[in-house]
């Protein structure tokens, strides 16, 4: 059985909801690694670009950030557009990323259940006596908040023109398929050193390009901050968490509207 960490900034919203979102999962482990087999052949993905966000935007994204917060629902869903592209995808290279467009919604909170029951997964806690919601709404308000309060702006090659709080990733999940054997992917924003082991002195024994998604391996008592990764040689090294992504990102992505300001034109989830 493998396990992967949760994220270090989504830990609270994973303890606090119980929700099961492109956070931490546990799936059988798969094959060892084969010296130089092709299991570990890395797939080619197409990477969005990281991007500088005008001012505006970044005041849009604090707006909806305090908005999410507060669970106002009528100040979140003015921030969305009518129509919402709503990407899922599983946690392994096989899983490809699919879009759905959902919308126009009656009202705020029939906006709130349909994106809080379509981008995550397992229960949360009852609302607050202060803020009544149910709980697809409370898990709408999580997802919005944790998505704009560090955002790594970037773009989505799934989305042309948008602005998102992530970098997203296309690539082809049937080459996925061929590697995939339960373990989840990961990708670097650039190259970055593997390690043999994650001791101070321990040699570089291979390293991570960018545009490529590599298999998460198996190492025994890898410390906090580290994490394992299968290189196409068959060698499993450590490398930094801070250094590595999950192919399948989560946050939301805006578009300027007309006559000025933004609007939330999608989210992106990855689901068990």
């Amino acid at each position: 059985m493998r396990c992967f960490p949760i994220r270090p900034h989504l830990l609270g919203l994973a303890v606090a909801s119980g929700v099961v979102w492109a956070a931490a999962a546990c799936v059988p482990g798969g094959a060892a690694a084969q010296e130089g087999g092709q299991a570990n052949r890395p797939v080619a993905a197409e990477v969005g670009a990281g991007v500088t966000p005008p001012p505006d935007l970044v005041a849009a994204a604090q707006q909806l950030h305090a908005a999410a917060r507060g669970r106002d629902a009528q100040a979140v869903s003015a921030m969305l557009s009518e129509r919402v592209a709503v990407i899922t995808s599983g946690i392994t290279p096989a899983a490809r990323r699919d879009v759905e467009t959902k919308g126009p919604w009656p009202d705020a909170d029939a906006a709130l259940e349909a994106i809080g029951g379509a981008v995550l997964e397992g229960d949360v806690p009852p609302a607050a006596a202060t803020a009544p919601t149910s709980r697809a709404a409370a898990q709408a308000f999580e997802v919005i908040a944790a998505a704009t309060e560090r955002p790594e702006w970037g773009r989505d090659p799934l989305l042309k023109g948008a602005f998102c709080t992530y970098r997203g990733l296309r690539w082809d999940a049937r080459a996925g398929a061929r590697i995939d054997d339960g373990s989840r992917g990961l990708h670097v924003p650039a190259a970055t050193p593997v390690h043999a082991s994650a001791a101070p002195a321990a040699p570089v024994i291979g390293t991570l390009k960018p545009g490529l998604i590599y298999l998460q391996g198996e190492m025994d008592d890898l410390p906090e901050g580290w994490r394992a990764v299968r290189l196409p040689s068959g060698r499993v090294g450590a490398v930094r968490e801070a250094d590595v992504r999950d192919p399948a990102a989560w946050g939301l992505c805006f578009r300027p509207k007309a006559g000025g300001g933004w609007l939330v034109s999608a989210f992106s989830a990855v689901l068990l």
